[in-house]
């Protein structure tokens, strides 16, 4: 047993569970550790992976979780992205374990019970199958600032700053965390009977970790586009009943909304979960009732999340239905949890708790038992419990705590085995090579957000072209679930969209992408590629490399940069027919105005990339220059902003100076970052210098016990 000196019970107890859970953590990930690259559905890995154009407020994904994007690309600049993927998923267990070992307190029956329930559990398996990373990281947190608050609340405290630090550092990880991080401190505040300290503090609380997300103001003021969710999101990504019905799933803490094909090669026969469900519910119900009424402060806020958690993840699967649609439409920001199963983290960390505290029970109550059956047995009355008493009433306890290890077959080494590393083909390695470096774009085909690979075993994940290639490279986002296709507001995406969807438009396929600045075409032979024999029949490409997972074509036209002209099309059918017909040329093409210049232009270039948010424009030819940039108000130049094109790239129309093009959000975004980032680190610091200051008082009130106590004795004698 671990005994490091100097530490409390208490911290050694949170100590060995966090040992617990990062056991089980390598139990997970172990076959991922080495011999390729981690690629789960929502969390891929490769060579080449690097901060996303969210952070400089140039895509939709602006406003989802920034500080811990920085984070992990500071992470894989020392680590390497192979190891960082598979890091972040163990580091969820310990953190975990530790946080439920705390929050739950008592001995190490109830907490190890508590801890490994936390970890192991259907809710965990689906969610790191499908690389949930960040929010599982984000749960992680909850049990340290469930525990703050309640001591915040013990302490009559009417400022509370290691909660808000928590809670800041949880938003920071997973957005999900502001409504279920929300729902925790506000379940402290309710329970037992509030007073007006606990709502002062936790409004307190509230604002000051909202200050994490100050970087998100500057996005929506700066009119950053993101995600378009709609009343067909809460459709698709409905929570999915199992064969009980629906409370039986939620309450096995199940219904994640994808059914993945390898999940029944791990699932437990019915013969085993119908009765470790029925024993885990149980139990579950009866620690929260014994905390109920021993440990008011933390039961009673643990019983209505638990619930809470129930009724909000039924979402629009129960009879709840025209409650969470009046929330999804009436609260701001709600969007972010579309996805209703997500609530019933709350509903896990309640059952582990009360796991642990049924553990802790029956752990005490068998010894009593089996001496007063000994007794019977033997006609005794008297007698002290035994060591073997004693023993069996840990066995008990641990048993019940051991019932979170039926998820186990589907966790461990690698779910079940269904999941290993990936290792990238040689073509793709080839294909990087030939590419090279650059400012010029790489188009990835198939055009699908997510898909499978010979490489991932057939399973689909996110398209992982953007974090292996060198070049930038330009992917699908569309997500293509149910009614919802894509929540994408990208006019680019769109563009494309509508011409692969019609086999590349006729025979100039080269000559429509190249306004969007690219210069190759990638097209992975892999279980789609069979749709795309049209690539093959462009004549504005040229096949450059052919292997047996890659061809590599060339875009041969160009469309970027002083382009000087400009020609108005109505749409895009008519701009394909004018491809097709030779009748384009480097002119920007847009919807709206008329004609300048000399047409078809056969003018391009002058244009190089500075960062992620400049070009230069060299001096030449004055008229039109077009940006390779996804459309935004944002791209201005020294004389003013731009326009959209047909292909959503941006346009300008500039003298013959040399100048520089810039996105201006991002030199006031950077400013949000930077305080956000500031107000996170005051928040974790500050509550350091509270918690310090709370274990000294504790010390010299014992210390000064200890001292009246032997004033006392001395007295006596």
């Amino acid at each position: 047993m671990i005994r490091p000196p100097g530490l409390r019970p208490q911290a050694r107890y949170t100590l060995e569970s966090g040992v617990l859970g990062l056991v089980v953590g390598i139990l997970v990930v172990g076959p991922w550790a080495h011999g390729g690259y981690l690629l789960l559905l929502d969390w891929v890995s490769g060579p080449n992976q690097t901060l996303n154009a969210g952070v400089y407020g140039l895509s939709a994904g602006s406003i989802d979780a920034m500080p811990f994007r920085i984070g992990i690309e500071s992470v894989r600049a020392v680590v390497g992205s192979a190891a960082t993927a598979w890091i972040v998923v163990l580091a969820y267990f310990p953190l975990a374990a530790a946080g439920a070992s705390m929050l739950a307190g008592g001995g190490r029956i109830r907490r190890n019970a508590a801890a490994l329930f936390m970890v192991c559990n259907p809710f965990v398996v689906d969610r790191v199958r499908a690389g949930h990373v960040t929010l599982l990281l984000g749960i992680a947190l909850l049990p340290w600032l469930l525990r703050s608050a309640v001591n915040a609340r013990l302490g009559l405290r009417w400022i509370a700053v290691r909660p808000a630090g928590w809670f800041a550092l949880a938003m920071a990880v997973s957005p999900h965390m502001f409504w279920i991080g929300g729902v925790l401190l506000a379940s402290v505040a309710l329970l037992p009977k509030p007073s007006p300290r606990d709502l002062v503090r936790t409004i307190q609380i509230g604002l000051s970790g909202m200050l994490v997300y100050f970087y998100a103001v500057v996005v929506y003021l700066a009119g950053v586009r993101t995600i378009e969710v709609t009343d067909a999101d809460l459709t698709a990504y409905a929570t999915v009943p199992g064969p009980g019905g629906l409370i039986t799933t939620l309450l096995g803490l199940g219904g994640f909304w994808r059914d993945f094909p390898d999940r029944a090669a791990t699932s437990l026969p019915a013969a085993v979960a119908i009765p470790a469900l029925i024993a885990t519910v149980g139990l579950a119900f009866l620690g929260l009732v014994r905390l109920w009424g021993r440990a008011p402060e933390l039961g009673r806020p643990l019983a209505m999340v638990s619930a809470l958690g129930l009724v909000l993840a039924s979402g629009v699967s129960g009879p709840f239905e025209l409650l969470y649609r009046g929330l999804f439409d009436a609260l701001p920001f709600f969007e972010a949890m579309r996805e209703q199963q997500k609530w019933l983290a709350l509903t896990m960390l309640g059952f582990a708790v009360g796991m642990g505290a049924a553990a802790e029970w029956v752990s005490l109550v068998v010894p009593d038992l089996v001496h007063r059956l000994r007794n019977t047995t033997r006609h005794r009355v008297e007698g002290a419990i035994s060591r073997s008493d004693i023993g069996a009433g840990a066995a008990a306890g641990l048993t019940v705590g051991a019932l979170a290890l039926a998820s186990a077959p589907a966790l461990f080494w690698g779910l079940g085995g269904t999941v290993q590393a990936s290792s990238y083909p040689a073509g793709w390695y080839e294909t990087d090579q030939r590419m090279g470096t650059g400012d010029e774009l790489a188009l990835f085909l198939p055009w699908h957000g997510y898909q499978p690979f010979a490489f991932t075993d057939g399973r689909s994940v996110a398209t992982p072209a953007g974090a292996f290639f060198r070049r930038p490279v330009l992917a699908s986002d569309s997500v293509e679930l149910a009614a919802v296709r894509t929540n994408s507001v990208s006019l680019r995406n769109a563009y494309l969209d509508r011409i692969i969807a019609s086999g590349g438009g006729g025979t100039a396929f080269g000559r429509l992408v190249a306004p969007l600045g690219v210069r190759y075409i990638v097209l992975a032979k892999d279980r789609a590629w069979d749709g795309y024999q049209w690539v093959g029949r462009q004549r504005d490409l040229r096949l450059v490399l052919s292997s047996d997972s890659v061809d590599l074509y060339q875009v041969i036209p160009t469309g970027t940069g002083r382009v000087v002209a400009q020609r108005s099309v109505p749409d895009l059918e008519r701009a394909t027919r004018m491809a097709s017909a030779d009748e384009l040329g480097t002119e920007a093409l847009v919807t709206d105005g008329g004609d300048d210049g000399n047409q078809p232009s056969s003018r391009a270039g002058g244009l190089r990339r500075l960062s992620e948010t400049a070009w230069e424009v060299s001096a030449g030819t004055p008229g039109w220059t077009v940006i390779p940039e996804e459309w935004s108000a944002g791209w201005r130049a020294a004389d003013g902003s731009g326009q959209p094109t047909l292909a959503g790239s941006v346009a300008f129309r500039l003298g013959g100076e040399s100048m520089t093009i810039d996105y201006r959000p991002w030199r006031w975004l950077r400013i949000g970052t930077a305080v956000s980032l500031a107000a996170l680190l005051a928040l974790l610091v500050l509550g350091l210098v509270e918690h310090r200051h709370e274990v000294r008082r504790a010390l010299l009130r014992r210390h000064g016990r200890s001292l009246s106590e032997d004033a006392d004795r001395a007295g006596e004698l």
